[in-house]
């Protein structure tokens, strides 16, 4: 009897669910294993708007503390899929990030300082026929399964150089004479508004601005009424601009909504 090994594939895309191309992708890491393994996918999301690297970004930076040890990101937003642009591999500590090289693992890089980069050498990866314009199944699905299989790195990466990489900016709060002016990094599903500041930043009382309106900081969203804008931390600790049963970007419409957070003395 062969007892299989138990591993976790998390995949992020902006392939939708309407196609074929996820399915493709996971079939495709199964049928490259040449060992017998257990994997177990997990789908973070592939709902990420089509090319926005950034928030596949943050919604990876939002995701993968969560998983357990061991777990493989494979992660595809790649609007320069097919051009001279890196396929990447990050070991850090815990985790293997697999995926391009066009910002997409920035927030990774910076919360996981003594990470190493490869790149993923493509003529020992890719096999005829493939296709220039679907390297989620051809390049990244298996290299993949090379992981999973245990294949000595040296046998289809090389080492690169952290200064090689490409880094998109997430800027930090930006101090005020009274407080902090925010830079707004998401907007989620449900129209609530992300922002940059984490509730650590700040330990004393202070209000709450947008489009220089005061708006009041709650616990949760039940402690506002039907349709009221309400400034409150969410589940990462980062301050989110909501509506309670509604769409905060919505009603605001400005993607560059100013948020401003005063210090009260």
């Amino acid at each position: 009897m062969c007892l299989k090994m138990f591993k976790i594939v998390a995949l992020l895309t902006d392939f939708g669910t309407e196609d074929h191309y996820v399915g493709v992708v996971k079939a495709k890491i199964l049928k490259e294993l040449k060992k017998p393994l257990n994997v177990n996918f997990i789908d973070i999301t592939h709902k990420i708007p089509p090319q926005d690297v950034r928030k596949a970004a943050l919604s990876l930076y939002f995701s993968y503390k969560y998983f357990p040890f061991g777990t493989i990101f494979l992660t595809i937003v790649d609007p320069g899929v097919g051009t001279e642009r890196k396929a990447l591999v990050i070991k850090t500590d815990k985790f293997t990030f697999v995926g391009p090289d066009n910002g997409i693992f920035s927030l990774i890089y910076s919360e996981n300082p003594d990470f190493t980069p490869f790149e993923i050498i493509e003529s020992k990866v890719l096999k005829a026929p493939y296709s220039s314009t679907f390297h989620g199944r051809d390049l990244f699905a298996p290299a993949v399964a090379y992981i999973l299989d245990e294949i000595t790195f040296e046998e289809f990466l090389k080492p690169i150089s952290k200064d090689e990489l490409k880094v998109l900016s997430f800027p930090l709060p930006e101090k005020t004479l009274n407080g902090y002016k925010l830079s707004i990094w998401y907007v989620d599903s449900f129209g609530n508004i992300i922002t940059n500041f984490h509730k650590d930043i700040v330990k004393g009382p202070f209000k709450v601005q947008v489009n220089k309106k005061e708006v009041p900081l709650v616990k949760s969203y039940g402690y506002a009424k039907k349709g009221e804008l309400i400034a409150l931390f969410g589940s990462e600790g980062l301050l989110e601009i909501a509506i309670r049963e509604g769409s905060a970007f919505k009603v605001l419409l400005n993607p560059e909504i100013e948020v401003i957070l005063e210090e009260e003395k």
